[in-house]
């Protein structure tokens, strides 16, 4: 057993880091890897290869803000995206996926959190959570963050709502990084 905890530790925790275009092939490869049940909870409806295509196709990392999390390989094991809401001024919509195998280790949160942080750093007042009301991982994680449940499936975060330390420290960095 002491081996396996040794093995265990040496293995780095994914890297966070704020995704460009240049990275859109993997945000594909991440989304296309998600089975039908998380298709469905990423996207709130199933969601086949041509329509992961196209969604890929149109992301704009310069007007959204997308930072992801990449293995021992380098190859994307989870993805956080804070979208501007076109009805809504100063309001980013949070979208997170995790590959099964890195979950329950907090990345997502960590992903939410390193994206809101740049968005809200960038100008955003409030993010909002859209999910299916059974979703209990992403209710969850909205709240670990700060935000509250303003109907079932949704939660609001003001953007001094979001809880200290839940940001990785240098999310601050990459938006002085992006402003140069």
């Amino acid at each position: 057993m002491v081996a396996l905890s040794a093995a265990a530790a040496t293995v780095a925790a994914p890297s966070i880091f704020r995704l460009g275009r240049g990275d859109l092939p993997g945000v594909e490869r991440h989304l296309l890897a998600l089975g039908p049940a998380d298709r469905r909870k990423r996207f709130l409806s199933p969601a086949d290869d041509g329509a992961i295509a196209r969604y890929a196709a149109g992301l704009d990392p310069v007007r959204a803000t997308l930072v992801g999390a990449a293995g021992p390989g380098g190859r994307l094991v989870g993805i956080a995206e804070a979208h501007p809401v076109v009805h809504a001024p100063r309001t980013v919509e949070a979208a997170v996926s995790v590959h099964p195998y890195h979950r329950r280790e907090g990345l997502g949160r960590r992903l939410v959190a390193r994206a809101l942080s740049i968005a809200f750093a960038e100008g955003a007042e409030a993010a909002v959570f859209l999910f299916a009301p059974e979703n209990r991982a992403v209710a969850d994680l909205a709240r670990s963050l700060g935000a509250r449940l303003a109907a079932p499936g949704r939660a609001l975060l003001p953007a001094g709502a979001l809880r200290a330390g839940t940001a990785a420290p240098d999310a601050a960095a990459d938006t002085l990084e992006l402003a140069a």
